[in-house]
């Protein structure tokens, strides 16, 4: 039975079991795993996300330590994703700090195409990601149905926000505070869901300005069977380009205030704003081998 190294690392904290969760599985490149496999290690991980990790152009028993380009995919306990921040940064720390990498960045070819990430100091870790600017999303009843569930109401008030790459949904009300956010209880009925679908709505974010960060936000994924995300890295390249219009800055503090809670750290590129850099810090809590 083929046995492949795996860790499980929290994203977006200095201490263990704050942050997001992910699981990081290294396979060899001589050793791949197929698709249907894959889901069903994330399914038995049974947390938001599970990356595997692949050396490309080199091989051999050093190709962890040496190599600088990777294969990386993100699988939820139900299916693969395009995009995924905290396993992102969690396969960068499982590199550097348990599989032994010599670099001092890696590139993962991904889904969403080349993703460089720079390690730093103290378990620190800069990842560059393509931006996705929201812009206006129609309102319409499922759009209505979709707010409701996630705020409690819906009024002609709240801004509504779609990112066209990702697709998710950004729901910000003028008149909430972070502490707001923080109590949000939403309820994700059948009926939401099945208004997401329709809207081919794969996440949505709650955000409002916060007195202790630039922005906070939450993040709802019942479509892609996770009810509420920890930390989000991705939704930052949604949260970077929206936040830069209100507040007319392009450096941000940003903590997703989930019960696990995490720090973020988004600053938008000068490249005409087509990349956003996504920083974090990171620790490993499990290590150990699976299965297959």
């Amino acid at each position: 039975m083929p046995q492949y190294r795996i860790i499980t690392v929290d994203a977006f904290t200095k201490v263990p079991f704050k942050g997001n969760q992910a699981a990081v599985v290294a396979v060899p490149s001589d050793s791949p795993i197929d698709d249907a496999t894959m889901q069903a290690i994330a399914a038995e991980m049974n947390i938001s996300e599970t990356a595997f990790i692949t050396p490309l152009m080199l091989q051999g028993p050093d190709e962890f330590k040496q190599s600088r380009v990777f294969g990386l995919r993100w699988f939820t306990p139900t299916c693969e994703v395009k995009l995924c921040g905290h396993a992102t940064l969690a396969a960068a720390h499982a590199l550097k700090y348990e599989l032994g990498s010599e670099r001092e960045k890696v590139c993962f070819e991904t889904a969403s195409g080349q993703l460089l990430v720079n390690f730093g100091l103290y378990n620190s870790y800069s990842m560059t990601f393509p931006i996705d600017t929201p812009a206006p999303m129609p309102i319409n009843d499922d759009v209505k149905t979709i707010v409701a569930g996630i705020l409690g109401e819906y009024t002609p008030s709240i801004q509504v926000e779609i990112s066209p790459s990702l697709r998710y949904m950004v729901v910000y009300d003028p008149a909430r505070t972070g502490k707001d956010i923080v109590q949000l209880e939403p309820k994700l009925s059948p009926e939401v869901v099945a208004a997401g679908t329709r809207e081919n709505i794969i996440g949505v974010i709650a955000t409002a300005k916060s007195a202790d960060h630039d922005f906070c936000s939450r993040f709802f994924a019942p479509w892609c069977g996770i009810n509420e995300d920890p930390v989000t890295g991705s939704a930052h390249t949604v949260l970077g380009p929206f936040w830069q219009q209100k507040l007319g800055k392009t450096r941000f503090k940003a903590y997703q205030c989930s019960k696990r809670g995490g720090e973020i750290g988004v600053q938008l590129e000068c490249n005409d704003h087509k990349d956003v850099d996504i920083d974090g810090y990171a620790v490993t809590v499990v290590s150990g081998t699976i299965n297959v």
